[in-house]
């Protein structure tokens, strides 16, 4: 990406909360936290956070159900510092004890804080009543029971045993030399070796075909909703045609949630739908929050425009007119050195 003046690097380590047992959930959340209190080269956090904010860059994280996420976006010639500095950070973090000790009260009120969001309680509650007590239906920052119970040496262990180079892969885009870049990648990573051997994803289980439901009583402005079915899997061969279903569904002004339940009938403030792919399954849902005194009104008119969609052919012109949004979105992000890294890490971790 010659025109560009920034480099966007991710790291991706096939880990998270589908790897872990019962009693050690949250640990991957728990080491991504831990990853930015210190490493070898740099033991703190200040040093971590000086070294790419102090040239204007941007240091993050995610933990998913399958994957732990780590990128860097500095720029052009810098980049160097934002590879040594994540190679760094996933071979040879400090993981302390009382550092750990200190994070652990950071990711308890960070679920707290979750707990106390509407729209993140319905997706749990979402999650919940679709997978039950497969890793797929817990939180992936965990319990608060088994987060206070991980000890120093079992977050250690799980990264000894996650975090290895057969489960990571290296994105770099943007204005780079890829014949420096690959020497380079070498000089970091080349003596990356496993440790013992990796955790094991649970499979997912056969969703029941009966509905269910879950619900929460809580002081809100709004009622918040969440209506979710079996999806597919990431390697599904429909997968595509799936996620353009999801546009016309509710992604965008455009789309016919919006369409009806906003400009239509001013039913909700926000309103759309979503698709979560996983390994081996996956779910579509929408979500959307309204004045509890219209919540029934505004299930009724969900599930018509979700059935209607589900009965009746989209016509050729509309179709047209979402695949045009889809390739359109697709052209802006390629401009973007951290939406192309993140695309190719998607592609390649599958």
């Amino acid at each position: 990406m010659p025109a560009v003046r920034s480099v966007s690097i991710g790291l991706y380590i096939k880990v998270g909360s589908r790897y872990e047992e019962t009693s050690e959930a949250g640990v991957s959340h728990f080491i991504e936290h831990m990853l930015f209190k210190g490493c070898q080269d740099w033991p703190t956090s200040l040093d971590i956070a000086k070294e790419i904010e102090g040239r204007g860059g941007y240091l993050n994280a995610s933990t998913s159900h399958e994957f732990t996420t780590y990128w860097v976006k500095i720029g052009a010639r810098h980049w160097q510092r934002g590879l040594r500095l994540l190679a760094n950070m996933v071979q040879w973090p400090l993981l302390r004890a009382e550092e750990i000790e200190l994070e652990r009260g950071v990711i308890l009120d960070e679920i707290y804080m979750y707990r106390d969001v509407p729209e993140d309680l319905v997706s749990q509650l979402s999650n919940k009543a679709m997978w039950g007590d497969n890793p797929l239906g817990r939180e992936i920052a965990g319990e608060i029971e088994t987060v206070s119970a991980l000890t120093p040496q079992a977050v250690r262990d799980f990264h000894a045993r996650a975090y290895r180079p057969d489960r990571a892969v290296l994105t770099i885009a943007g204005a780079i030399d890829v014949a420096e870049v690959q020497d380079i990648v070498g000089d970091h990573f080349g003596d990356w070796q496993a440790a013992s051997d990796p955790p094991t994803l649970k499979p997912a289980p056969d969703l029941a075909a009966q509905p269910r439901h879950r619900i929460a009583i809580r002081p809100s402005e709004q009622a918040h909703l969440q209506l979710a079915v079996p999806g597919l899997s990431r390697l599904h061969p429909d997968r595509y045609a799936l996620s353009l279903l999801n546009v016309i569904l509710g992604d965008g002004m455009t789309s016919r949630l919006w369409q009806r339940l906003r400009d239509e009938r001013g039913l909700a403030y926000s309103i759309g739908s979503y698709i979560n792919m996983f390994i081996d399954s996956g779910v579509m849902g929408v979500y959307g929050g309204c004045d509890a005194k219209r919540l029934f009104e505004t299930l009724v008119e969900t599930m018509a425009v979700w059935l209607d969609l589900q009965q009746t052919p989209v016509p050729e012109s509309e179709l047209r007119g979402f695949k045009e949004y889809v390739k359109g979105r697709m052209e802006l992000s390629s401009e973007d050195s951290s939406a192309v890294a993140a695309w190719w890490g998607r592609q390649v971790a599958t």
